[in-house]
């Protein structure tokens, strides 16, 4: 009985927090820092950061598939959770990023013009998407 109410517990805060973040990060990401009068440089180095960042996720996954298809299932646990971690500091990077630089426009046309926000839409509604799929299986 306590593992089914433990388990509906933490399926609340999966929901909620799987509403929350997305809803937060849309927020901040509309947020200027110097609309508030903060008079901050844009954080300009960090586009490569966060984007190595994102490089060494994707190695550190596959890494974890090996892993777990090795039955090490201890390193498999370790290598997922420092894949969470970083994609963590991708966020806060991205959305500092965002928060301190204004955003560049997409200046393609025609069918290039559709691929990009066809990638684009599909890619938000993605990562809006695994944040339950990543918070059910901890």
């Amino acid at each position: 009985m306590e593992d089914h109410s433990l388990e509906k517990k933490y399926s609340k805060l999966i929901v909620a927090v799987s509403i929350i973040i997305p809803v937060v990060v849309a927020i901040l990401f509309g947020v200027k820092l110097k609309d508030f009068g903060v008079n901050v440089e844009p954080l300009s180095f960090l586009p490569p950061i966060y984007a190595t960042t994102n490089g060494i996720t994707a190695i550190v996954l596959v890494w974890a598939v090996i892993a777990i298809k090795n039955g090490k299932q201890k390193l498999h646990e370790r290598l997922m959770t420092f894949a969470i971690a970083l994609s963590v500091a991708f966020l806060v990077m991205y959305v500092a990023y965002h928060m301190t630089a204004d955003s560049t426009k997409f200046g393609g046309e025609g069918a290039v013009r559709y691929i990009y926000f066809f990638i684009l839409v599909t890619h938000i509604l993605l990562s809006i998407a695994i944040i339950p799929l990543v918070l059910i299986t901890l």
